[in-house]
């Protein structure tokens, strides 16, 4: 017999605890935090389809494991560093501001509804 300790084998339906000892699941409120969004923006975003799948809670309460999610961030962060700078090549030509335009204003068409009056207090 040796000295080294027997290789650990795990039950199974066991493998998936580890990630609750070492990760989190986080709500739309921290995704909103951690980008910096809306809540509109930010139901936009988890329904990309690169972005990490959720974790149903309950039929209408997902969460997100922390870890996917901010190795996503990274993965956005990276491609946009990527990326030239916008209009840093190309400018394009202004025209000047136009105070009044060409057209003529428009004009309201349509049916005209007599007001109709209030009742009287009795």
């Amino acid at each position: 017999m040796s000295g080294a300790p027997d290789p650990v084998i795990p039950e199974p339906g066991t493998v998936g605890r580890a990630r609750w000892t070492n990760d989190r699941l986080i709500s739309i409120g921290d995704i909103r935090g951690l980008f910096k969004l809306g809540r509109t923006a930010a139901y936009e975003l988890t329904h990309r389809p690169d972005f990490p799948e959720p974790v149903p809670i309950s039929p209408r309460c997902y969460r997100w494991w922390a870890s996917e999610v901010e190795a996503f961030a990274a993965t956005l962060q990276r491609q946009r560093s990527e990326q030239p700078p916008r209009g840093s090549d190309t400018r394009r030509a202004t025209k000047p501001h136009e105070s009044h335009p060409a057209t003529p204003p428009r004009r309201i068409i349509g049916k005209i509804r007599p007001v109709r009056t209030r009742k009287e207090a009795s």
